[in-house]
């Protein structure tokens, strides 16, 4: 009787350290080198402006003003919050971690909401709490949920190298075991 074999197909990771061919060549969609890296080099304005009529000269001065502002505007957290208000970001912390046995984060947002549940939009004021005073300082927009709002957070403690604490664990010593 004659075995039968199963053709099974290797499953490609998601998680590839290697970049695709594709994204490394440039050359079919019409640069002669990776405009990735031409960007990296640019050090002043009379090198970006080279490097704009060559890479995007379609654009113009407007259209690269268009990008720079939905780019800042899509990275508002990172690139205006943390660089043009470093101090309300570090009070913020601060906040989260004062209120960290009662749960940090979490504790900070749900404390804003009860706070400012019959308010409009308008009327929330410093006293309502330190997300209030943090939103009234840097502009910043409280997401909807929890969990966007603590990896906010966490971006803001990274962006100024402020991990988290690990918690140390005490090696277990049972006398009985020395010889």
């Amino acid at each position: 009787m004659k075995t039968i074999k199963k053709k099974t197909k290797k499953k490609k990771s998601l998680t590839s350290k290697k970049q695709p061919e594709k994204s490394k060549n440039f050359d079919g969609i019409g640069y002669i080198k990776n405009p990735y890296a031409e960007a990296a080099k640019v050090k002043d304005w009379k090198e970006l402006e080279k490097f704009i009529s060559t890479h995007a000269a379609a654009l113009g001065p407007a259209g690269v003003a268009y990008a720079s502002v939905k780019f800042l505007l899509d990275n508002y957290n990172e690139i205006k919050i943390n660089y043009e208000h470093p101090d309300a970001v570090l009070d913020l912390i601060k906040e989260i971690e004062k209120h960290s046995l009662a749960g940090g984060a979490r504790k900070l947002y749900q404390e804003y909401f009860l706070n400012t549940r019959n308010k409009g939009p308008l009327e929330v004021d410093e006293s309502d709490g330190a997300l209030a005073r943090f939103t009234m300082e840097t502009g910043y927009v409280i997401p909807k949920t929890e969990k966007t709002f603590q990896e906010h957070v966490t971006m803001f403690k990274d962006h100024f190298g402020l991990k988290r604490k690990k918690k140390k664990v005490p090696h277990l010593r049972d006398v009985e075991f020395k010889i």
